[in-house]
């Protein structure tokens, strides 16, 4: 599947996940690798994370204390489908892309996440 023109939530520019939303901390001394998104039940227990490399955890995995983008909810109990999950957690009829990563220097879109919550 094709990158789309845009993205529903952001574009960043970088070249990759982790250039494009960096992790380093406050001190700049260590790297936190804080997931980029989560995608928690009405519990808000994390039932899908996408990690800092951009690796789509169903269900979740070390899911972080904190986020890059954000925290999103969904209706759906654990056990779902990711294409379930990202069709519930955002309002998206036009099925564009949830984040892309822009390259600087050329525009061009180096990584993004689609709409059915697979990543590229």
């Amino acid at each position: 599947m094709a990158a789309t023109s845009t993205a529903l939530i952001t574009q960043q520019p970088g070249t990759s996940w982790d250039t494009a939303w960096p992790q380093v901390t406050p001190n700049g001394v260590a790297s936190q690798n804080l997931d980029l998104i989560q995608i928690v039940d009405e519990g808000q227990g994390v039932v899908l994370n996408v990690d800092h490399a951009g690796v789509v955890h169903n269900p979740a995995s070390g899911a972080t204390s904190g986020t890059r983008v954000g925290v999103f909810q969904t209706i759906l109990a654990s056990g779902n489908t990711t294409a379930h999950y990202f069709a519930n957690a955002f309002a998206n009829p036009s099925n564009l892309d949830i984040l892309q990563v822009i390259t600087p220097s050329a525009g061009s879109i180096a990584k993004y996440l689609d709409y059915l919550g697979v990543s590229h």
